[in-house]
């Protein structure tokens, strides 16, 4: 009995550290200096409708509806 409640115990912990995880990836911000990043935002038709960039120094320049920036696309500065 005590042994089948450490597994269930064991097994939630390691889908809690993973969702925080996955989370945390999701939605960091681009590292000043090192990266920048950008996103869109999409009507419910799938039609962009804004969106924005950060710049590697910190910059950021938005157009249309931009919205917050949930799923940003990173890239390394050159």
């Amino acid at each position: 009995m005590k042994t089948r409640i450490r597994r269930t115990l064991l097994a939630l912990a390691a889908t809690a550290a993973v969702l925080v995880v996955a989370g945390t990836a999701s939605a960091r911000f681009p590292i000043l200096g090192e990266e920048w990043g950008e996103w869109t935002n999409y009507d419910s038709n799938g039609n962009a409708i804004g969106g924005g960039r950060i710049e590697c120094d910190g910059y950021v320049v938005t157009w249309g509806n931009a919205g917050p920036p949930r799923a940003m696309a990173i890239y390394p500065c050159h």
